[in-house]
């Protein structure tokens, strides 16, 4: 499988997953598979912790298609407000490296990343028990304990990315 990384205007992105979608199946008589990655976000609001859905990458969008079909760029005319698809240092489209780590990871998990259970130990991260962070390729920079967030950094499109990401924490008395 091929994976391949749209850009596209923040606040577009579920309209261009559907346009792509429609068209793709249409076109190449293909169900692609094509993802908007979000992650769920322990949030403290007034006391109260609720769950809330975010944009992972706000402006990206990954496109997965067999290796026999190459990605028709044409296409994205049609989606709008869609820029263009990312390349690689070669100018080949598929992903590749810790990118193409990256977008199979997203993929792994359905596009949608809840939070990962953690155990702690005296202030440090012990243990990552179950979750998204278990095969997460990236290196975990910073720990919020009171905010239930950990920023975990990565390399994606050349750059180095930082993202943060809710964990439930089963230190204080919560049972595995």
């Amino acid at each position: 499988m091929n994976s391949y990384c749209l850009y596209c205007r923040t606040g577009a992105e579920d309209k261009i997953v559907r346009v792509l979608h429609k068209r793709l199946t249409e076109e190449l008589h293909e169900q692609a598979e094509i993802l908007f990655p979000s992650r769920i976000m322990n949030q403290r609001k007034r006391g109260t912790w609720s769950r809330v859905k975010q944009p992972l990458l706000p402006g990206y969008v990954f496109i997965y298609l067999s290796e026999e079909i190459p990605f028709p760029t044409y296409l994205l005319r049609e989606a709008g407000d869609a820029y263009k698809i990312l390349k690689n240092l070669d100018n080949s489209l598929p992903l590749k490296g810790s990118d193409e780590e990256y977008a199979m990871w997203v993929y792994r998990h359905h596009g949608l990343i809840r939070p990962s259970r953690v155990k702690f130990e005296q202030g440090r991260l012990v243990k990552v028990i179950d979750g998204p962070l278990l095969d997460l390729s990236g290196k975990i920079t910073k720990v919020d304990r009171h905010h239930k967030r950990v920023y975990v950094s990565f390399m994606f499109g050349g750059k180095k990315q930082i993202i943060n990401m809710s964990i439930d924490d089963l230190s204080d008395g919560e049972h595995e």
